[in-house]
């Protein structure tokens, strides 16, 4: 069963500041709850092809789950990704960030 739907939310941070939030594995754990990085191949910044490896608790148990970095866009802040979740649940992603005026950003998760 295939599902689709565009969680969108204005944040009251600018979109430069979210930015840098976004493309860092090592700052996962900041926007992430209870998340884990477990590698980034190869290390850094977001870059495509990019292979990362979370973990996060669930029912007493460790899950982990993947991030495949696909396109990015640095001037127009948005990122293609495919996550990859226990279970067989699989997440296509496009994360967009649009600045809304007054230090103020939307984020789009679709």
């Amino acid at each position: 069963m295939i599902f689709n739907v565009c969680p969108a939310a204005i944040t009251r941070a600018p979109a430069d500041r979210l930015w840098e939030l976004l493309i860092d594995p090592a700052r996962f754990e900041e926007w992430q709850q209870g998340v884990r990085l477990v590698s980034a191949t190869p290390p850094g910044k977001l870059t495509p092809g990019q292979h990362i490896v979370l973990s996060a608790p669930f029912l007493a148990r460790w899950l982990r789950f993947t991030f495949d970095i696909g396109e990015i866009d640095p001037n127009r802040q948005w990122i293609d990704l495919v996550a990859r979740f226990p279970f067989g649940i699989v997440n296509r992603e496009h994360i967009t960030l649009t600045p809304a005026g007054a230090g103020e950003t939307t984020v789009r998760f679709n």
